[in-house]
């Protein structure tokens, strides 16, 4: 009996750790360009989704604003991600001679933006966020 109760945990402990999801959140990422009172990025790599939600201030959403009547003060947008050559990297938005794609560096606790013209690359700088939480969610 004690080893049925036995082989069950054992059981029970590979299954839950196989529906485990590995979460990286990137929290209060800041803008040179805009100013949020919210900016927060999760990452999930088991589902391949980044969940993007932000709060524009006031300032920045007036700036916003007088360019672009559809923008939001305050959404929450989704996006495809991958893990590719030890990056994160988003899927890719736009046209085969023009395209962007954002690229999360853990590290660096930074997202960059890559945009690449004519099969011309270039990287910088789009936000640098506070602090990078990495966790383990149960389902």
């Amino acid at each position: 009996m004690i080893q049925k109760k036995y082989l069950l945990f054992i059981l029970l402990m590979i299954i839950s750790k196989e529906i485990n999801a590995d979460i990286i959140i990137f929290k209060n990422c800041k803008s040179k360009e805009f100013t949020y009172k919210k900016n927060d990025y999760k990452l999930d790599l088991t589902n391949g989704i980044v969940t993007r939600e932000y709060i524009y201030d006031e300032k920045s959403y007036k700036k916003l604003r007088l360019n672009d009547m559809t923008i939001q003060k305050n959404n929450t947008s989704k996006k495809g991600i991958l893990e590719e050559n030890n990056l994160i990297v988003s899927e890719i938005s736009g046209y085969p001679a023009f395209y962007t794609q954002m690229i999360f560096d853990i590290k660096e606790a930074a997202i960059k933006i890559k945009t690449v013209l004519n099969n011309t690359e270039g990287i910088s700088l789009m936000s640098k966020c506070d602090n990078v939480i990495n966790y383990k969610k149960e389902t």
